[in-house]
């Protein structure tokens, strides 16, 4: 009801604070805060859990994705308020984490393509971008430019897609974040579907951009 709110909770890094231990990102809590004015930070006062703590692991893939997720969120939250959904999706992907073994980059590429159709600009995969055509049928290729799909034979500069890339899209636009949990994705698969999926979120969803998260991976 009061869109995103940003608070302090001073004292959290103390040892002995009752805080310490439930402000791990991505945490779901039920909290009460003291509102400074409009533009402020406001005042965490209590804070309680509400669901499960996230897994530990020593996989930074674990992290950087749990904390992707949260940036993304926050990125793209309208000023009016939260969309209808928005939360559900967010415990969905959430709940992948409980479990500190799993990678988590299918499930973020669903957050992807979830957050566009609640936005209501998910890209047809049934439907030519400029002709129309059944993309369901030969072959397809992907329009940087457009932030959406074509069928091959149109006149357009983009990335012709191999079938593996079309079945991986059609599992990301079908599924919830929490359904593609067990599902591993080769690297060279993966590089291709977050290039897609960035070019399609930068044309299409007011605030993206890349969560600064993901940049702890390059390295490795």
């Amino acid at each position: 009801e009061q869109g995103l709110l940003r608070s302090v909770a001073k004292g959290a890094r103390d040892p002995k604070s009752r805080f310490r231990a439930l402000l791990e990102p991505g945490t779901p809590l039920d909290i009460v805060l003291y509102l400074k004015g409009r533009d402020g930070l406001h005042l965490l006062k209590e804070a309680s859990l509400a669901g499960s703590l996230p897994g530990h692991s020593g996989r930074l893939e674990t992290l950087a994705l749990r904390l992707a997720g949260l940036e993304l969120m926050a990125s793209t939250a309208p000023p009016q308020g939260p969309l209808d959904g928005l939360f559900d999706l967010l415990d969905d992907y959430l709940s992948v984490f409980e479990d500190p073994d799993e990678e988590g980059f299918l499930p973020f590429f669903s957050l992807e393509t979830s957050l566009l159709e609640l936005h209501g600009s998910l890209p047809s995969l049934d439907e030519c971008a400029i002709s129309g055509r059944d993309l369901r049928v030969g072959s397809i290729k992907f329009l940087p430019g457009e932030g959406a799909f074509a069928d091959a034979s149109v006149d357009e500069e983009g990335m012709d897609l191999a079938p593996a890339d079309w079945d991986c899209l059609v599992s990301l636009f079908q599924n919830l974040p929490s359904e593609l949990r067990e599902r591993h994705l080769e690297p060279a698969l993966r590089k291709r579907m977050g290039k897609i999926l960035h070019l399609t979120l930068s044309r299409h969803l007011p605030g993206y951009r890349l969560p600064r998260s993901l940049e702890m991976l390059r390295p490795a």
